[in-house]
């Protein structure tokens, strides 16, 4: 990964798979416009979107994968399913991911995530 997984870089993977969907269904569109224009000239500007958009959404897929990558490697299940919690699923409520995971108490699963960040900072 180029650049250190923080809790702002993870925070970003759920505006990220959104975008991803965003982009998916743009290129679909273009893909429509196309077939309905036919002509040489709309192909050529066509096919510069498309390529742009293509190469977009493969860096956000990197990204992604990167992030993703990052959470399954986390050795501790319960840790991890509180990252994927948090981050793939965008719960933002830390009490609601506590009751997902089983816990009375949101400040202990807020505090084992910070934890783990602050140690993987160290390393």
């Amino acid at each position: 990964m180029s650049e250190p997984v923080t809790k702002e870089r993870l925070s970003r993977l759920g505006s990220l798979r959104r975008e991803v969907t965003r982009t998916k269904r743009r290129l679909a569109e273009l893909e429509e416009r196309l077939e309905k224009q036919q002509t040489c000239a709309a192909e050529t500007s066509y096919a510069a979107a498309r390529a742009a958009l293509e190469r977009y959404l493969c860096e956000m897929h990197t990204e992604e994968a990167a992030l993703l990558g990052y959470i399954q490697k986390i050795e501790d299940a319960e840790l991890r399913e509180l990252f994927m919690l948090r981050y793939y699923d965008g719960i933002r409520s830390w009490q609601r991911i506590a009751f997902l995971a089983g816990e009375h108490d949101e400040s202990y699963v807020r505090r084992k995530h910070d934890a783990y960040l602050k140690r993987e900072r160290k390393k």
